[in-house]
C-alpha cells in the first residue's frame, strides 16, 4: 500500500510540474507570486524528535531556499500581502517555542547570512529556564533559551517575538482574560525583560 501511495504522490507532483511552473510564472507577471512562511522549532544533532532538524538538513535546506526564493522578513511579507503585490517567489522563516540549541547552531548561521529571521518565544519558559511539558512528557526535557542569549542578538536579523506566555493550546482556551494573559501580556513582559520592542 505504502509503495502505491509513494508512486501516486510521484505522478502526481512530476505530472503537475509543467502546470505549476506555467501557474508561478503566470502569478509573478501578474505581481502575485507566492510567499511561505516556514516555521522551525529546534535545529541540533542531538535527541532527535518530531520538531527537530539536524544541522546538516538546515544548513542544506537553506542553501536551496536562497538559490531559489527572495527571503523576506515577516514585517515584508506582511507589506507585500497587505499591498496585493510580490514579484518574486519569497520565503519568511519564523521559529517557534525558544530552544536554546538554536543559538549554537541555526541562529548564528542566520545571522552571519544575514537571513530576516522572526523567533518566537514562549515567554514562561525563557523567563523561569523551564523546559516544555511535551518534552518532559517524551523524557527530553530540553533547555529553553536564556534572557541573555536573546539579547545577544540584538542588531542581527533575528527579531524575537512572543509565542505566548505557557504555550497553551489557544484554540481551546475560553477565557478573555486567559487569552490576554497568554498573548499581549505575555509579550508585554518580553519586551520589558529584552528592553527592546516586541512587535509579534
Amino acid at each position: 500500500m505504502q509503495a502505491l501511495r509513494s508512486s501516486l504522490l510521484s505522478a502526481y507532483y512530476y505530472g503537475s510540474l509543467p502546470l505549476r511552473w506555467w501557474l508561478r510564472r503566470r502569478a509573478v507577471r501578474r505581481r502575485m507570486a507566492p510567499i511561505a512562511v516556514l516555521f522551525y522549532h529546534r535545529v541540533a544533532d542531538d535527541r532527535p524528535g518530531p520538531w527537530t532538524m539536524s544541522c546538516r538538513d538546515f544548513a542544506r535546506q537553506i542553501d536551496w531556499l536562497e538559490r531559489n526564493f527572495e527571503l523576506v522578513s515577516l514585517e515584508e511579507t506582511q507589506r507585500r500581502l497587505r499591498n496585493g503585490q510580490n514579484d518574486r517567489p519569497a520565503v519568511a522563516i519564523t521559529f517557534d517555542d525558544g530552544y536554546a540549541d538554536n543559538c549554537r547552531y541555526a541562529l548564528p548561521l542566520l545571522a552571519q547570512r544575514r537571513i530576516p529571521t522572526t523567533y518566537f518565544v514562549t515567554t514562561q519558559h525563557i523567563l523561569h529556564g523551564q523546559p516544555f511539558p511535551h518534552d518532559v512528557a517524551r523524557g527530553a526535557p530540553l533547555k529553553p533559551n536564556t534572557l541573555s542569549q536573546l539579547r545577544e542578538l540584538a542588531g542581527s536579523t533575528i527579531e524575537i517575538g512572543a509565542h505566548t506566555r505557557t504555550h497553551c493550546d489557544l484554540g481551546a482556551t475560553r477565557s478573555p482574560h486567559k487569552l490576554y494573559d497568554e498573548v499581549v501580556a505575555a509579550g508585554e513582559e518580553l519586551q520589558s525583560a529584552l528592553g527592546r520592542a516586541v512587535r509579534y
